[in-house]
């Protein structure tokens, strides 16, 4: 199988691929390869460092397409891999016309690989992924197909979590054709096909410096030069990791001064994109906040800062809400939002604190203190957050058809503790197998029990109330007389 190789703006510090020929200063076109042809529909840009064994799923999952190899091309960038990503490359370009694999020295960070993947792409479209996540086998087929249908400049194909990984599902619950510049701004993540030429023409390319939220900033100036934005959720296109050794950048220290010099990039560009109405560029970057900056006073993750750490991420953001003037809260923000953002803009770290100690303690799953199951019903005694949202219900949910038995709930004078009771009879006629057992609440989702740690399972005639592996209490009905 014939394969090629590419230079790479006669940067002394990337080699090319032993697998790649070399004649003179020109790229190399094997006889009767794509090459030759026209340009391919998609290049797939891959930054690529210390990847494996991810990689290789992958590299499988680019070679299990059913969109034909003419059709698209892999550019892997090898960042100074030190796992053997950089020859198992090689060993795919080998065997795979369309596949190409460049070889740079160490940068440190995505930004300048897929800045190589670029000048490097031929395709019509530039689909950024990254080495520790795959693709469903119809992925690029469909995807080039809606895009070329539609004439898209941004398509966000659906993404579903691996290994744990979280993804918002709200976003891909249907496809949409033309998508609306607030909605689209919920996704600042990389995972995207974008029309090259766009890129191009608008000077599109990542910052190189090891910052974060460098793709959030590529991708928001590519949301405002594009004409359509789509999203495509009608299959599982990507599939994203959570890594267990914990090498996701995502999950590595972030630095307040430089994730906010970050935000405020993609503020600005929003800003420009909007326009001379200030209020709606006000709330935009509002909600941008909401998203990218009070995630770091959630609870247990601002307390695990330092003082130190606290103080410069209050510090940071409080300099970001006066550069955008932020600051009328109450016509910007959710109340819950609100007061965190006044005390942001008055560097009240005690209140925050507390904010956030609440928040926690609101957190908490309710735990069962007592329980009494005899032929009759089933009651508990149930102690729950003060500081979070009242009861209003309590059923329980059968495992496997998701039918309910609901009890009925008393809360008593402390507000923390409330007592409730199943008749058998109900529970028996819903719960053919395991059923978990669930406080409702308005406007939240309604949360499992736990088992205190004091509480014994209980059995009557063959219906059981136990604590499961992880601690919640549940019901097992299967020996139930």
């Amino acid at each position: 199988m014939a394969f090629f190789r590419k230079r790479i703006n006669d940067n002394p510090a990337v080699s090319k691929s032993p697998a790649h020929r070399e004649t003179g200063e020109e790229d190399v076109l094997p006889s009767g390869s794509m090459l030759q042809g026209s340009s391919p529909l998609v290049s797939v840009v891959i930054p690529v460092y210390n990847a494996m064994p991810f990689l290789t799923e992958l590299l499988n999952s680019l070679e299990a397409q059913d969109l034909e190899p003419e059709e698209f091309e892999v550019i892997a960038v090898d960042d100074g891999s030190t796992d053997f990503g950089g020859e198992i490359l090689d060993v795919y370009a080998k065997r795979n016309s369309n596949f190409i694999a460049l070889h740079q020295e160490n940068s440190g960070w995505p930004g300048k690989p897929r800045n190589v993947g670029i000048e490097n792409a031929r395709g019509e479209y530039v689909f950024f992924i990254d080495s520790d996540d795959r693709l469903g086998p119809q992925a690029l087929r469909r995807m080039t197909s809606f895009a070329l249908e539609h004439d898209v400049d941004v398509l966000v194909p659906k993404m579903v979590g691996l290994d744990g990984r979280r993804v918002q599902a709200k976003l891909f619950e249907k496809t949409i054709l033309d998508v609306d510049y607030d909605f689209i701004l919920r996704t600042l993540s990389p995972q995207k096909m974008i029309r090259r030429r766009l890129l191009n023409s608008h000077g599109i390319r990542f910052v190189e410096e090891k910052v974060r939220l460098e793709d959030g900033i590529a991708m928001v100036e590519a949301y405002s030069a594009a004409q359509r934005i789509s999203i495509l959720g009608d299959y599982n296109y990507y599939e994203i990791r959570l890594r267990s050794d914990g090498q996701n950048i995502s999950t590595q220290q972030i630095d307040p001064a430089g994730y906010v010099g970050s935000l405020t990039k993609i503020a600005e560009t929003i800003a420009t994109y909007t326009g001379p109405d200030l209020e709606v560029a006000r709330k935009r970057i509002a909600g941008l906040f909401v998203r990218k900056g009070l995630r770091f006073y959630d609870g247990q993750r601002f307390l695990r800062y330092t003082a130190e750490q606290r103080a410069a991420w209050v510090s940071s953001h409080k300099s970001f809400l006066e550069t955008f003037h932020l600051d009328n809260s109450a016509a910007l923000f959710k109340p819950q939002e609100a007061k965190l953002v006044d005390a942001i803009l008055a560097g009240d770290l005690e209140y925050l604190e507390q904010l956030a100690q609440n928040k926690m303690e609101a957190e908490k799953a309710p735990a069962v203190v007592s329980v009494e199951n005899t032929a009759e019903r089933i009651c508990l005694v149930v102690d729950f957050p003060v500081s979070g949202p009242s009861p209003i219900g309590i059923h329980i949910r059968d495992r496997d058809t998701e039918t309910v038995a609901r009890g009925e709930l008393a809360v008593d004078e402390s507000g923390s503790r409330l007592t409730a009771s199943f008749p058998r009879a109900a529970v028996l006629e819903s719960i053919s197998r395991l059923g978990n057992i669930f406080i409702e609440y308005q406007g939240v989702p309604a949360k499992r029990i736990r088992m205190g740690k004091s509480v014994a399972s209980q059995e009557f005639s063959g219906l059981l109330v136990y604590a499961t592996a992880n601690g919640y209490m549940s019901i097992d009905a299967r020996q139930a007389k």
